[in-house]
């Protein structure tokens, strides 16, 4: 086995064997294996390609805090035997990392360590295509590492260093496309906390702001052009500056697929779920700060994680409802359009009872097909808990029965729960010890919400519901070489007879 370093630090192994078995069980005490014979897995990120492959990375503590690195393929099959060792740190302490895709599909990875950010490239295959290290010698402070894959094929990263954070491009062939660090610093503490992709090549990233350690935690965010040019004016603009947030949050947010982001977080008094929108020219949309998901005040609401559909431009928000004392704990929804209007009423929709039998950890939230999808951890208090998801229509209507659908029920504790949706399904990770160690596992659901293999129709690359001439003319205009398209349907890194045969024998409506 090949392995390739770069200063000591970054590790990619290549030449493993390709697996050629495995995929989703139908069965939610089973699930997918991720992690292979490691134990000690903990936190977990995912990232979907465009084929509908998903890219998982966790640090395996078995020896250290080291990032390991998978790739599933749309049927739950594993790419590499053993997982991919992206970074040999031996560490015995740890602080999240982060992980997405390229244009193409590639796994964008970034982590901190005690003395550098660690950034790297992985082609489709395993090969390592670029490997970067940022503050190395500079003897701050490294934490907070954030990536994006831009929508022209670059990668940006970001990170704090010592108070201001910093961020890079790098062009898709490893090179560095500005000529020093972009530094975004409004004083105090200016720690970047998302970066998700813009148009053009420019990407928005959303900041926690506070000026003593102990004083208010506040949110503010701002674009970058590919050029490395502040888009909305020299200072980030301010999303939530009234209260503060939680102490140690760093809110994600998402996309509203026009060069601007859909932000949300909880703030700490009263405990409250907000939504704020930024459009892509940095004009604040929904009020100075925003504005609370919910008119409930008996309740606390907490820990958001907000959706978007793009063919009606409504955002769907999720969160943890709670009582006063937050001695019960529930999930609950409600859906917005573009001028801030509840569409499920004030209070919003239940998911789920509040209960104080258990607690909700890790909610998130995806757009699958047309439904707004979410899934949590359901901690039982007694060791043994159980991973849920739950789907909604645009008319709050629960899509898989009255009750959410189980996607992890082993015996055993399960944590860092992460998701990613993509091809008309949602695929979970989490950390979980049902041998006794933990180790990686993942499940998909269906738009349909079945488990298990996909039934869907691979060959309509278009998404217009029929594979037909737009399909196979588009097949051919790629063919050749081309990792990662939708066109690459036996996902083999090429466009070829294997597709074309797919294609025709899935002809008609799908």
């Amino acid at each position: 086995m090949l392995a390739i370093r770069h200063t000591g630090i970054i590790a990619v192994s290549l030449g493993w064997s390709s697996l050629a078995c495995g995929q989703w069980s139908d069965d939610p005490a089973v699930n997918t294996l991720v992690s292979g014979g490691e134990a000690g897995c903990v936190i977990t990120h995912t990232a979907a390609t465009p084929n509908g492959h998903v890219w998982v990375a966790w640090y395996d503590s078995s020896s250290g805090y080291d990032v390991r690195l998978q790739r599933l393929d749309e049927t739950g099959a594993s790419a590499f035997d053993p997982p991919i060792l992206i970074s040999d740190q031996s560490l015995s302490w740890v602080q999240d990392f982060d992980l997405a895709c390229d244009a193409s599909g590639r796994a964008a990875i970034v982590w901190a360590n005690e003395t550098l950010i660690g950034a790297a490239l992985v082609e489709h295959d395993g090969d390592l295509a670029w490997a970067h290290e940022f503050g190395a010698g500079s003897g701050a402070f490294l934490g907070s590492p954030q990536v994006c894959g831009t929508d022209d094929g670059a990668v940006v990263v970001g990170w704090m260093q010592d108070a201001p954070s910093h961020f890079q491009r790098l062009e898709a062939d490893g090179s560095l496309a500005w000529p020093s660090e972009i530094v975004i610093d409004d004083g105090g503490t200016t720690a970047v906390s998302d970066i998700k992709a813009g148009l053009d090549g420019s990407v928005v990233v959303s900041l926690v702001h506070y000026i003593s350690f102990t004083g208010a935690k506040r949110l503010k965010t701002q674009r970058l052009s590919a050029s490395g040019a502040t888009m909305w004016g020299l200072g980030p603009v301010d999303v939530f500056t009234s209260g503060s947030l939680q102490f140690g949050a760093y809110p994600e947010f998402i996309s509203d697929g026009n060069g601007g982001g859909i932000f949300s977080w909880y703030e700490t008094s009263p405990l409250m779920a907000r939504l704020q929108w930024v459009d892509g020219d940095g004009v604040v949309r929904w009020g100075s700060n925003g504005f609370a998901v919910t008119n409930e005040t008996s309740m606390v609401h907490v820990s958001p994680w907000a959706c978007l559909d793009p063919s009606s431009g409504e955002t769907t928000v999720f969160w943890v409802r709670q009582s006063g004392n937050q001695s019960t704990a529930g999930v609950q929804a409600n859906r917005f359009n573009a001028d801030a209007a509840p569409l499920w009423g004030s209070s919003g929709q239940q998911i789920v009872m509040p209960s104080s039998s258990y607690s909700i950890l890790d909610l998130q939230a995806a757009q699958v097909g047309p439904f707004a999808t979410a899934a949590w951890l359901r901690d039982s208090q007694t060791g043994s808990d159980t991973v849920f998801a739950a789907a909604v229509d645009a008319m709050g209507d629960m899509q898989w029965g009255f009750a959410p659908t189980s996607l992890g029920t082993s015996v055993g504790a399960k944590t860092d729960l992460s998701c990613s949706s993509q091809g008309g399904q949602l695929v979970a990770c989490w950390s979980d010890d049902r041998d006794g160690v933990d180790r990686v596992y993942a499940q998909n659901i269906h738009e349909d919400g079945t488990l298990g293999p996909s039934v869907a129709c691979q060959a309509d690359v278009t998404g217009d519901g029929v594979v037909g001439t737009d399909d196979l003319l588009s097949l051919i205009g790629l063919w050749g070489p081309c990792e990662g398209c939708p066109e690459d349907i036996s996902g083999d890194g090429m466009v070829g007879t294997d597709d074309l045969l797919v294609v025709l024998s899935q002809w008609g409506p799908c």
